[in-house]
Protein backbone atom coordinates (compact mmCIF):
# COMPACT_ATOMS: atom_id res chain seq x y z
CA UNK A 1 0.00 0.00 0.00
CA UNK A 2 1.31 3.45 -1.23
CA UNK A 3 1.72 5.94 1.20
CA UNK A 4 -0.44 9.00 1.78
CA UNK A 5 0.88 12.61 0.81
CA UNK A 6 -0.48 15.57 2.97
CA UNK A 7 -1.78 16.86 -0.35
CA UNK A 8 -3.85 13.52 -0.33
CA UNK A 9 -4.87 14.27 3.23
CA UNK A 10 -5.67 17.85 2.74
CA UNK A 11 -7.66 17.18 -0.79
CA UNK A 12 -9.56 14.25 0.93
CA UNK A 13 -11.00 16.11 4.53
CA UNK A 14 -11.84 19.08 2.41
CA UNK A 15 -13.97 16.38 0.43
CA UNK A 16 -15.07 15.27 4.09
CA UNK A 17 -15.97 19.13 4.66
CA UNK A 18 -19.74 19.08 4.77
CA UNK A 19 -19.76 15.52 6.74
CA UNK A 20 -17.57 17.12 9.29
CA UNK A 21 -19.51 20.12 9.65
CA UNK A 22 -22.68 18.66 10.55
CA UNK A 23 -21.62 16.15 13.25
CA UNK A 24 -19.48 18.77 14.55
CA UNK A 25 -21.39 20.30 17.91
CA UNK A 26 -22.28 24.74 17.49
CA UNK A 27 -19.07 25.16 19.87
CA UNK A 28 -16.17 23.83 17.63
CA UNK A 29 -15.55 26.07 14.45
CA UNK A 30 -15.61 23.51 11.53
CA UNK A 31 -11.89 25.52 10.18
CA UNK A 32 -10.23 24.97 13.52
CA UNK A 33 -10.98 21.49 13.47
CA UNK A 34 -9.43 20.90 9.92
CA UNK A 35 -6.16 22.91 10.76
CA UNK A 36 -6.09 20.99 14.24
CA UNK A 37 -6.72 17.82 12.34
CA UNK A 38 -3.88 18.49 9.69
CA UNK A 39 -1.27 19.68 12.18
CA UNK A 40 -2.06 16.44 13.89
CA UNK A 41 -1.31 14.15 11.00
CA UNK A 42 1.82 15.88 9.70
CA UNK A 43 3.29 15.78 13.55
CA UNK A 44 2.92 11.97 13.42
CA UNK A 45 4.32 10.89 9.92
CA UNK A 46 3.55 7.41 10.81
CA UNK A 47 -0.06 8.52 10.37
CA UNK A 48 0.56 8.86 6.77
CA UNK A 49 1.18 5.06 6.65
CA UNK A 50 -1.93 3.80 7.85
CA UNK A 51 -4.64 2.64 5.94
CA UNK A 52 -6.58 5.42 4.76
CA UNK A 53 -9.97 4.81 5.25
CA UNK A 54 -8.85 4.28 9.25
CA UNK A 55 -7.28 8.00 9.11
CA UNK A 56 -10.32 9.46 7.58
CA UNK A 57 -12.65 7.20 10.12
CA UNK A 58 -10.37 8.46 13.15
CA UNK A 59 -11.05 12.11 11.99
CA UNK A 60 -14.99 12.05 11.52
CA UNK A 61 -14.96 10.29 14.68
CA UNK A 62 -12.63 13.09 16.72
CA UNK A 63 -15.38 15.57 15.49
CA UNK A 64 -18.20 13.47 16.30
CA UNK A 65 -17.39 13.26 19.66
CA UNK A 66 -17.01 17.05 19.35
CA UNK A 67 -13.22 17.28 20.05
CA UNK A 68 -9.87 18.50 18.44
CA UNK A 69 -7.25 15.80 18.08
CA UNK A 70 -4.48 17.73 19.49
CA UNK A 71 -3.14 15.04 21.87
CA UNK A 72 -4.70 16.82 24.73
CA UNK A 73 -8.33 16.63 23.95
CA UNK A 74 -8.06 13.21 21.87
CA UNK A 75 -5.68 11.64 19.79
CA UNK A 76 -5.23 9.98 16.22
CA UNK A 77 -2.37 7.14 17.07
CA UNK A 78 -1.44 4.65 14.38
CA UNK A 79 -2.31 1.07 15.62
CA UNK A 80 -0.95 -2.13 13.27
CA UNK A 81 -1.67 -0.23 10.05
CA UNK A 82 -4.45 1.84 11.31
CA UNK A 83 -5.26 4.97 13.05
CA UNK A 84 -7.07 5.07 15.56
CA UNK A 85 -8.78 7.79 17.14
CA UNK A 86 -8.69 7.90 21.26
CA UNK A 87 -10.86 10.74 23.50
CA UNK A 88 -8.57 11.81 26.36
CA UNK A 89 -9.03 12.87 29.97
CA UNK A 90 -9.42 16.35 29.05
CA UNK A 91 -11.66 15.43 26.08
CA UNK A 92 -13.91 13.87 28.45
CA UNK A 93 -13.58 16.38 31.36
CA UNK A 94 -15.00 19.21 27.94
CA UNK A 95 -17.94 16.50 27.04
CA UNK A 96 -18.87 16.57 30.68
CA UNK A 97 -19.34 20.21 30.87
CA UNK A 98 -22.21 19.92 28.08
CA UNK A 99 -23.85 16.87 30.18
CA UNK A 100 -27.81 17.37 31.30
CA UNK A 101 -26.56 14.92 34.38
CA UNK A 102 -23.39 15.16 35.52
CA UNK A 103 -22.36 18.03 37.18
CA UNK A 104 -18.35 17.10 37.46
CA UNK A 105 -16.05 14.37 37.23
CA UNK A 106 -12.72 13.32 38.53
CA UNK A 107 -9.66 10.52 38.28
CA UNK A 108 -6.97 10.22 40.15
CA UNK A 109 -3.89 8.06 40.87
CA UNK A 110 -2.78 7.27 44.05
CA UNK A 111 0.84 6.63 45.00
CA UNK A 112 2.32 4.27 47.55
CA UNK A 113 2.93 6.11 51.19
CA UNK A 114 0.25 8.76 50.03
CA UNK A 115 -3.15 8.84 52.80
CA UNK A 116 -6.16 7.26 51.11
CA UNK A 117 -8.93 6.07 53.36
CA UNK A 118 -12.27 4.50 51.72
CA UNK A 119 -14.52 4.91 54.04
CA UNK A 120 -17.62 2.40 53.16
CA UNK A 121 -21.66 2.50 54.59
CA UNK A 122 -24.45 5.21 55.13
CA UNK A 123 -21.84 8.01 54.40
CA UNK A 124 -19.25 6.52 51.59
CA UNK A 125 -16.72 9.19 50.98
CA UNK A 126 -12.98 8.82 49.91
CA UNK A 127 -10.44 10.88 51.51
CA UNK A 128 -7.09 11.03 49.63
CA UNK A 129 -4.19 13.81 50.58
CA UNK A 130 -1.94 14.62 47.68
CA UNK A 131 1.63 14.15 48.41
CA UNK A 132 4.09 15.37 46.01
CA UNK A 133 7.05 13.37 47.50
CA UNK A 134 5.11 10.26 47.05
CA UNK A 135 4.28 11.27 42.98
CA UNK A 136 7.43 11.83 42.79
CA UNK A 137 8.19 8.08 43.15
CA UNK A 138 6.06 6.96 40.99
CA UNK A 139 4.92 3.40 42.87
CA UNK A 140 0.74 3.86 41.75
CA UNK A 141 -1.28 1.57 44.49
CA UNK A 142 -4.86 2.47 42.96
CA UNK A 143 -6.92 4.82 40.63
CA UNK A 144 -10.68 6.62 41.39
CA UNK A 145 -13.23 8.44 40.14
CA UNK A 146 -15.82 10.21 41.67
CA UNK A 147 -18.43 11.85 39.41
CA UNK A 148 -21.00 14.49 41.11
CA UNK A 149 -24.47 14.56 39.35
CA UNK A 150 -26.66 17.35 39.36
CA UNK A 151 -28.81 16.32 41.56
CA UNK A 152 -26.25 16.01 44.25
CA UNK A 153 -25.79 12.25 44.25
CA UNK A 154 -22.16 10.83 43.80
CA UNK A 155 -20.58 7.71 42.24
CA UNK A 156 -17.36 6.54 42.83
CA UNK A 157 -15.27 3.18 41.25
CA UNK A 158 -12.24 2.61 42.84
CA UNK A 159 -9.40 -0.16 41.40
CA UNK A 160 -6.26 -1.10 42.23
CA UNK A 161 -3.69 -1.06 40.84
CA UNK A 162 -3.42 -5.24 39.93
CA UNK A 163 -6.85 -4.19 38.65
CA UNK A 164 -5.69 -1.92 36.05
CA UNK A 165 -2.38 -4.37 34.87
CA UNK A 166 -5.54 -6.77 34.31
CA UNK A 167 -6.60 -4.80 31.94
CA UNK A 168 -3.73 -3.53 30.33
CA UNK A 169 -2.78 -6.82 30.04
CA UNK A 170 -5.48 -7.36 27.63
CA UNK A 171 -4.38 -5.55 25.54
CA UNK A 172 -2.39 -6.80 21.88
CA UNK A 173 0.32 -3.82 23.07
CA UNK A 174 0.16 -3.67 26.80
CA UNK A 175 4.04 -2.85 26.58
CA UNK A 176 4.28 -0.28 23.83
CA UNK A 177 1.98 2.57 23.11
CA UNK A 178 -0.67 4.28 24.98
CA UNK A 179 0.70 1.79 28.04
CA UNK A 180 3.73 2.76 28.12
CA UNK A 181 3.56 6.46 26.79
CA UNK A 182 0.15 7.45 29.12
CA UNK A 183 0.14 4.67 31.64
CA UNK A 184 -1.71 7.34 33.78
CA UNK A 185 -3.70 8.33 31.43
CA UNK A 186 -4.77 5.03 30.86
CA UNK A 187 -5.58 4.26 34.32
CA UNK A 188 -8.00 7.17 34.81
CA UNK A 189 -10.22 6.13 31.20
CA UNK A 190 -9.94 2.72 32.90
CA UNK A 191 -11.90 3.54 35.99
CA UNK A 192 -13.91 6.40 34.45
CA UNK A 193 -15.38 3.57 31.85
CA UNK A 194 -16.09 1.61 34.69
CA UNK A 195 -17.76 4.35 36.22
CA UNK A 196 -19.65 5.36 33.01
CA UNK A 197 -22.02 2.28 33.64
CA UNK A 198 -23.59 4.10 36.38
CA UNK A 199 -23.98 7.14 35.23
CA UNK A 200 -27.99 8.32 34.12
CA UNK A 201 -28.31 8.72 30.73
CA UNK A 202 -30.94 11.14 30.47
CA UNK A 203 -30.70 13.46 27.49
CA UNK A 204 -28.53 14.01 24.17
CA UNK A 205 -25.85 15.08 26.07
CA UNK A 206 -25.47 12.56 28.64
CA UNK A 207 -25.41 10.14 25.57
CA UNK A 208 -23.00 12.12 23.64
CA UNK A 209 -20.99 11.68 26.83
CA UNK A 210 -21.44 8.22 26.73
CA UNK A 211 -20.17 7.77 23.69
CA UNK A 212 -16.48 9.82 24.46
CA UNK A 213 -16.13 7.70 27.39
CA UNK A 214 -16.75 4.54 25.10
CA UNK A 215 -14.69 5.71 22.10
CA UNK A 216 -11.97 3.35 22.90
CA UNK A 217 -9.95 1.03 21.11
CA UNK A 218 -11.23 -2.64 20.72
CA UNK A 219 -8.06 -4.54 22.65
CA UNK A 220 -8.72 -2.43 25.51
CA UNK A 221 -11.11 -4.04 28.12
CA UNK A 222 -12.88 -0.66 29.25
CA UNK A 223 -16.28 -2.51 30.68
CA UNK A 224 -18.71 -1.14 27.75
CA UNK A 225 -21.70 -3.37 28.33
CA UNK A 226 -23.13 -4.68 25.07
CA UNK A 227 -26.14 -4.09 23.41
CA UNK A 228 -28.86 -5.69 21.02
CA UNK A 229 -29.52 -5.00 17.57
CA UNK A 230 -32.36 -4.11 15.80
CA UNK A 231 -33.69 -2.38 12.42
CA UNK A 232 -34.28 1.14 12.01
CA UNK A 233 -33.27 3.66 10.02
CA UNK A 234 -29.82 5.47 10.56
CA UNK A 235 -29.96 9.24 11.29
CA UNK A 236 -27.04 11.32 10.00
CA UNK A 237 -24.62 10.79 12.36
CA UNK A 238 -24.84 7.36 12.67
CA UNK A 239 -24.69 7.44 8.95
CA UNK A 240 -21.12 8.14 9.14
CA UNK A 241 -19.86 5.36 10.58
CA UNK A 242 -22.57 2.39 9.13
CA UNK A 243 -23.77 1.31 6.03
CA UNK A 244 -26.55 -1.25 7.89
CA UNK A 245 -29.55 -0.09 10.01
CA UNK A 246 -28.41 1.06 13.45
CA UNK A 247 -30.16 -0.20 16.39
CA UNK A 248 -31.85 0.96 19.98
CA UNK A 249 -28.96 0.30 23.07
CA UNK A 250 -30.61 -1.74 25.36
CA UNK A 251 -28.13 -3.26 28.14
CA UNK A 252 -26.67 -6.12 28.87
CA UNK A 253 -25.85 -6.07 32.16
CA UNK A 254 -28.44 -5.52 35.38
CA UNK A 255 -26.05 -2.61 36.50
CA UNK A 256 -26.31 -0.88 33.64
CA UNK A 257 -29.89 -1.68 32.87
CA UNK A 258 -30.59 0.26 36.05
CA UNK A 259 -28.60 3.49 35.24
CA UNK A 260 -31.65 5.30 33.47
CA UNK A 261 -33.81 5.04 36.77
CA UNK A 262 -31.50 7.37 38.87
CA UNK A 263 -34.29 10.29 38.46
CA UNK A 264 -37.83 10.49 37.32
CA UNK A 265 -38.28 11.64 33.89
CA UNK A 266 -40.32 15.32 33.32
CA UNK A 267 -43.73 14.38 31.35
CA UNK A 268 -42.51 15.21 27.83
CA UNK A 269 -43.07 13.92 24.22
CA UNK A 270 -41.48 10.57 23.29
CA UNK A 271 -37.84 11.00 22.18
CA UNK A 272 -36.26 9.05 18.84
CA UNK A 273 -34.26 6.08 20.54
CA UNK A 274 -30.58 6.13 20.86
CA UNK A 275 -29.44 4.58 18.09
CA UNK A 276 -25.60 2.29 17.57
CA UNK A 277 -23.88 1.97 15.06
CA UNK A 278 -22.25 -1.15 13.28
CA UNK A 279 -18.86 -0.26 15.09
CA UNK A 280 -20.63 0.32 18.52
CA UNK A 281 -22.22 -2.48 18.22
CA UNK A 282 -19.28 -4.55 17.95
CA UNK A 283 -16.91 -2.58 20.09
CA UNK A 284 -19.78 -3.50 22.69
CA UNK A 285 -19.81 -6.89 21.82
CA UNK A 286 -16.21 -7.75 22.16
CA UNK A 287 -15.29 -5.81 25.30
CA UNK A 288 -18.57 -7.85 26.63
CA UNK A 289 -17.62 -10.79 25.27
CA UNK A 290 -14.11 -10.54 27.41
CA UNK A 291 -16.00 -9.35 30.63
CA UNK A 292 -17.69 -12.41 30.75
CA UNK A 293 -17.26 -14.63 33.86
CA UNK A 294 -18.39 -18.36 33.05
CA UNK A 295 -18.45 -20.41 29.24
CA UNK A 296 -22.35 -19.98 29.63
CA UNK A 297 -22.31 -16.47 30.03
CA UNK A 298 -19.45 -16.31 26.99
CA UNK A 299 -22.41 -18.89 24.95
CA UNK A 300 -25.46 -16.68 25.45
CA UNK A 301 -23.36 -13.36 23.67
CA UNK A 302 -22.20 -15.30 20.56
CA UNK A 303 -24.95 -17.35 20.53
CA UNK A 304 -27.28 -14.60 20.95
CA UNK A 305 -29.97 -13.81 18.31
CA UNK A 306 -28.62 -10.09 17.63
CA UNK A 307 -25.42 -11.90 17.03
CA UNK A 308 -26.62 -14.40 14.68
CA UNK A 309 -28.38 -11.66 12.34
CA UNK A 310 -25.53 -9.57 12.55
CA UNK A 311 -23.58 -12.78 10.81
CA UNK A 312 -26.06 -12.74 8.10
CA UNK A 313 -26.13 -8.85 7.72
CA UNK A 314 -22.47 -8.11 8.23
CA UNK A 315 -20.07 -7.92 5.03
CA UNK A 316 -16.18 -6.89 4.61
CA UNK A 317 -14.46 -5.59 7.46
CA UNK A 318 -17.53 -6.01 9.91
CA UNK A 319 -17.87 -9.00 9.04
CA UNK A 320 -14.54 -9.98 9.79
CA UNK A 321 -14.37 -8.07 13.18
CA UNK A 322 -17.28 -10.23 14.82
CA UNK A 323 -15.60 -13.22 12.97
CA UNK A 324 -12.46 -12.38 15.63
CA UNK A 325 -14.75 -11.73 18.53
CA UNK A 326 -16.34 -14.99 18.30
CA UNK A 327 -13.11 -17.13 17.62
CA UNK A 328 -11.35 -15.48 20.10
CA UNK A 329 -14.36 -16.28 22.70
CA UNK A 330 -14.60 -19.63 21.60
CA UNK A 331 -10.62 -20.27 22.29
CA UNK A 332 -10.69 -18.19 25.34
CA UNK A 333 -14.05 -20.13 27.02
CA UNK A 334 -13.76 -23.48 24.98
CA UNK A 335 -10.11 -24.43 23.99
CA UNK A 336 -8.77 -23.45 26.96
CA UNK A 337 -11.18 -22.91 29.48
CA UNK A 338 -10.69 -21.32 32.94
CA UNK A 339 -11.76 -23.75 35.85
CA UNK A 340 -14.70 -22.52 36.94
CA UNK A 341 -16.17 -22.86 33.22
CA UNK A 342 -17.84 -26.09 31.79
CA UNK A 343 -14.75 -27.25 30.07
CA UNK A 344 -16.90 -29.51 28.03
CA UNK A 345 -19.50 -26.96 26.99
CA UNK A 346 -19.77 -26.89 23.70
CA UNK A 347 -21.48 -23.49 22.20
CA UNK A 348 -24.91 -23.64 19.51
CA UNK A 349 -25.74 -21.82 16.29
CA UNK A 350 -22.34 -20.41 15.88
CA UNK A 351 -19.70 -22.05 13.49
Amino acid sequence: MNALTISNVETEIDNLAPQIAAVLPPDVPADKFRSVALAAIRNNPDLLRCEPQSLFNACLNAAQDGLMPDGREGAIVPRKGKAVWQAMIQGIYKRVKASGSVATLAANVVYDGETFDVLLGDDDRIVHRRDMSKVAKGAEVAVYAIATLKDGTKEREIMTWEQVQDVRKSSAMPNSGPWTQWADEMARKTVIRRLAKRLPVLDAADEALQRTIGRVDSLYDFGTPAATIEHAAPDARDALNATIPVTKQVPLTRAAATTTQRAPRVTEPAEQPRRQTRREFLDALDIATRDAKSAQEADKLICSEEVLRAKEAFVGEAKERLDEIIARTLETWFADAPADADASHEPEGVT
